[in-house]
C-alpha cells in the first residue's frame, strides 16, 4: 500500500473508484465534468446594453474513465457488465472517495445510475500498453 503523504494537496493515490462497489481498477484517469447552457438575453437594436443578463441552463454530468486493459477484465466486465453497451438495460452506481492522510476523512461522491454512451480501446504504436475508455451520463450526484 502507498504511503499518503500528509499534505494540503489532494494526491491521486488518495482516491479510489468503484462500479456498483468493486474497485475499477487500472484506472489512468477519472474525469468527472459538469457543465451547463447559458443564453445571452439580447434587446433588439439596443447597441449598448448588449447583453441584458445572462439566463442559465440545467446542468449535464460527464464521467470518463481511462484504465489499462486487462487480459482477464476488460473495461465493461470491470464496470461490472458481461456485454456490449447495446445489450446494457441496467444502469451502475459510480462511487469515488477520497481519503484526507492527516485526518482519515472520507469525502465520497456518488454518481447515480449512470449509463454508459461510450466505450473505446487504444492500441498506440510505440506504447506497450492498451488503453480503454468509457463515457458514462449519470443521472445525478450525491456528496457525502
Amino acid at each position: 500500500m502507498t504511503r499518503v503523504p500528509k499534505s494540503k494537496s489532494v494526491v491521486s493515490y488518495a482516491y479510489s473508484v468503484y462500479a456498483n462497489g468493486i474497485v475499477i481498477g487500472n484506472l489512468q484517469s477519472f474525469n468527472p465534468s459538469q457543465n451547463r447552457m447559458l443564453d445571452r438575453v439580447r434587446e433588439i437594436m439596443d447597441e449598448e446594453a448588449d447583453i441584458v443578463e445572462i439566463v442559465p441552463g440545467r446542468g449535464e454530468i460527464v464521467l470518463t474513465v481511462d484504465r489499462l486493459e486487462l487480459y482477464d477484465k476488460p473495461m465493461m466486465k470491470a464496470l461490472g457488465y458481461d456485454a456490449d453497451i447495446s445489450k446494457i438495460v441496467d444502469p451502475i452506481q459510480i462511487r469515488e472517495t477520497i481519503t484526507d492522510p492527516s485526518t482519515n476523512k472520507t469525502r465520497v461522491v456518488t454518481y447515480v445510475d449512470c449509463w454508459i454512451q461510450n466505450q473505446s480501446k487504444t492500441i498506440r504504436e510505440g506504447s506497450i500498453t492498451v488503453t480503454e475508455t468509457a463515457t458514462l451520463w449519470p443521472t445525478k450526484i450525491i456528496f457525502s
